[in-house]
């Protein structure tokens, strides 16, 4: 159901929802020429997650690495499309900087506009960044998967001027528009203010974008745990159909979008000649949801002689053999699998649609196809049983895996999990109300009492086994990561928790 048009002259007013009502029309603008240069000073912002409610254990988050913003990049191509040059992209954890530093930044940059991603969980950090832009004066407006759920309450706090919901190509540049010509962008589709709830803004064809803008990011400072170095990332679709109850998605995720195989094969080819990139890493919701257009890429990649190694995210049944051996021989080195779990029951309660029987085969037939496989788990889930646990942690173990992931459930809100939870008591049913307010000293409540735990006895069960000695030596040595694997499987064998006697 649409939104409700919700006036807030007051920014410390907080009962404003977005749940209910009509969606105010948005009015046409008139066109401007693409061309024209035009003098507005833009900064695109991605600034540390300082919040409590991470999903993963400290050993791995330190080290697991820093990926560029493509969200950001994409925004940086349109307007620059647009005929905006003045932009930068900031993105602290890959410059190194704190509150203070981003704040010297953008006092010397003198923006006059300000975007910031974020998430429901890496609000605290944004609020940072928010601030540290309101300091020179600009205009600020957060956006990202956060704002779909908490749009007009996000301006309980005065560092942001306006909320961006759902598509933000389309929204910054209206917004830069209409701040350059002194118009009130009241009106703009996907633009939350004070005084206006424009709707959440729908997806546009990236293909229509262009390429992210990459130029004055420091790519030397990315890295990543699971690549060589340098390496970059990519997303060739977007959009998924299904409904895993941990999952948040905006309405645009709910759409699948689909870039042509040229388009992505012309990316990943400038990517290994101006960057002399080794390893692309896709970040699609499901890579390989399309398989004909998969097919596509990986006969474009052979024909072009295209050699550079790359690795996607996918689903257990949606990776046919015939297709692993296509991508096999087009330079996938590696998969993703989304397997969570190794219990039938809790499974189910995901809504994964998928079953042990299915993981064991498609992690077992990319690793025969020579794919190696990389499993996301979810330890600590509403009612796990140690023995639910156990079953888990057993099967990363016998699968064909080289690495790993276990987070600890949360349940994000806007998700099925949220709800339930709710429903069951396990979680205050105000706790991201008071979150996006301010109040961060207080993590939401995991799931289990022992869900840190749990996730720490998972690691140190897969990866302190003889069997990974291998597979971890040959991947430091690929990646060049030889101080961050060592200093993690370290870190996970001398850990103040002995988890072991835990289970």
């Amino acid at each position: 159901m649409p939104r409700q048009l919700v006036v807030l002259n007051n920014p410390q007013a907080t009962g404003a929802s977005c749940g209910t009502g009509a969606v105010a029309a948005a009015p046409e603008r008139s066109a401007t020429p693409r061309w024209r240069k035009r003098k507005l000073r833009i900064a695109l912002v991605r600034h540390h997650d300082l919040c409590l409610n991470t999903r993963q254990i400290s050993q791995i988050q330190r080290r697991a690495g820093v990926l560029p913003h493509l969200g950001l990049g994409y925004i940086h191509t349109a307007l620059q499309s647009a005929g905006f040059h003045n932009v930068i992209q900031v993105d602290t954890p890959a410059l190194g900087l704190d509150g203070e530093g981003l704040r010297k930044l953008l006092a010397d940059f003198q923006p006059d506009l300000v975007g910031i991603s974020t998430t429901t969980p890496g609000l605290p950090g944004a609020l940072e960044a928010a601030e540290a832009a309101k300091s020179t004066g600009a205009k600020v407006i957060l956006g990202g998967p956060h704002t779909e759920v908490y749009a007009m309450e996000n301006l309980y706090h005065e560092s942001l001027d306006y909320v961006g919901v759902g598509e933000g190509i389309t929204i910054m540049v209206d917004l830069a528009e209409a701040l350059e010509k002194g118009d009130d962008p009241d009106g703009i589709r996907g633009l939350v203010t004070r005084t206006f709830d424009g709707g959440a803004a729908p997806m546009v064809n990236l293909e229509d974008v262009g390429w992210p803008e990459r130029e004055g990011l420091p790519m030397d400072n990315y890295y990543s745990i699971m690549a060589p170095r340098p390496f970059a990332t990519m997303i060739s679709s977007r959009g998924c159909p299904f409904k895993c109850s941990f999952c948040f998605k905006q309405a645009v995720d709910k759409k699948s979008m689909y870039r042509s195989p040229e388009d992505v094969v012309g990316e990943m080819t400038l990517l290994r000649d101006r960057y002399g990139v080794r390893e692309i890493m896709f970040y699609d919701d499901v890579f390989t949801l399309h398989r004909g257009r998969v097919y596509e890429i990986c006969e474009l990649i052979r024909s072009t002689g295209l050699k550079v190694r790359w690795e996607a995210p996918t689903r257990v049944d949606l990776v046919p053999d015939k297709l692993l051996a296509a991508m096999a021989g087009a330079g996938c080195k590696r998969l993703r699998f989304g397997i969570e779990h190794g219990d039938s029951e809790i499974l189910q309660r995901m809504n994964k649609e998928s079953n042990v029987g299915k993981i064991e085969k498609a992690v077992t037939s990319a690793f025969d196809a020579g794919i190696k496989g990389f499993g996301y788990f979810i330890v600590g889930w509403l009612g796990e049983t140690r023995q639910q646990l156990q079953s888990t942690v057993d099967l990363a173990c016998r699968l064909p895996l080289d690495y790993a992931s276990f987070y600890t459930a949360t349940p994000l809100p806007g998700t099925q999990l949220h709800k339930e939870c709710v429903a069951e008591g396990a979680i205050p049913a105000d706790y991201w109300d008071r979150f996006v307010k301010g109040e961060f000293n207080v993590r939401l409540n995991h799931l289990v009492p022992d869900a840190e735990a749990r996730a720490r006895y998972a690691y140190r069960s897969f990866f302190l086994r003889w069997q990974m000695a291998k597979p971890l030596l040959g991947h430091a040595a690929t990646t060049g990561q030889w101080r961050n694997t060592a200093s993690g499987v370290m870190s996970l064998a001398k850990s103040d928790n002995n988890t072991d006697r835990d289970f």
